[in-house]
């Protein structure tokens, strides 16, 4: 491919979201992060990460969508907070997909990505089972 990517990463203000962005635009490609209120080296689109509006602009005509949204795992596991991670992470994925399905020229490719442990930040080997 000769020419710059269009890559849309709902939920990329995080620790992979913003590694991915810094490399992607290191590399000339136009990436745009969907945040409800997060800092992105990317450009950032406001979103609520339940509703389709205006940000579904950015869905049409990308080249890929690579979904990380999801409330912050950095927190005790509480019931009402493990209902919070994982309905962010239900509602975020089933918007992105109508976005996806209502474009008239959708994505090549969605990679749909989520988590709700935290690892610790190390490149010097895998990380231990305890970490």
């Amino acid at each position: 491919m000769n020419r710059p990517l269009r890559i849309v990463i709902p939920g990329g203000t995080g620790q992979v979201g913003e590694l991915l962005a810094v490399h992607w635009l290191k590399a000339g490609h136009d990436v745009v992060v969907l945040t409800r209120g997060g800092r992105s080296s990317g450009r950032t689109v406001t979103w609520d990460g339940k509703t389709r509006g205006a940000w579904c602009a950015e869905i049409e005509g990308a080249d890929v969508v690579v979904n990380l949204a999801g409330r912050s795992v950095s927190c005790r596991y509480t019931p009402e907070n493990l209902r919070q991670m994982m309905d962010s992470r239900v509602d975020s994925t089933r918007v992105v997909g109508e976005a996806i399905a209502a474009a008239t020229k959708p994505p090549k490719v969605w990679l749909q990505m989520s988590t709700a442990t935290i690892y610790a930040h190390r490149f010097d080997g895998q990380c231990p089972a305890d970490c």
